[in-house]
């Protein structure tokens, strides 16, 4: 057991969720997060294909910023919404398709090892989410 499932199952208020899906979800927004960074950064130094990767930029941006929202409102379980949480993990899962689908592009197209690697981030974070809004929506 991991460290953050180990902190989930002594939390009081984690009870009413799945401690596993929570950890596994916050797992995945925190790694996605740092992933989405790291592309943006990669891609910023691809600069014969920079005009080519300004939206990807964008994406993995935006899509770094909600995972960090998503984690934040993850570990707020003690004064959180159940409205807010799901309206969080789906603007989550959203970022995460978005990001995805554009690294996903460039991987293929232009070969961009870096990009496909995020995408396969923003997959993992995107399928957490969806598990997760599942067991709250239940």
């Amino acid at each position: 057991m991991d460290t953050l499932t180990r902190m989930l199952n002594t939390h009081p208020k984690a009870s009413s969720m799945d401690a596993a899906l929570l950890a596994t979800c916050l797992q995945a927004c925190l790694e996605c997060e740092a992933v989405c960074s790291l592309c943006a950064d990669a891609c910023l130094s691809e600069h014969e294909h920079l005009h080519h990767l300004t939206h990807c930029i964008a994406l993995n941006t935006q899509c770094a910023a909600v995972c960090q929202a998503t984690a934040k409102v993850l570990t707020s379980l003690g004064q959180g919404d159940a409205q807010v949480l799901q309206a969080q993990l789906e603007a989550c899962l959203r970022a995460c398709q978005a990001c995805a689908e554009e690294c996903e592009r460039h991987a293929q197209e232009m070969n961009m090892a870096h990009c496909a690697v995020c995408a396969e981030s923003c997959r993992r974070c995107e399928q957490a989410c969806q598990a997760l809004l599942g067991s709250v929506n239940a």
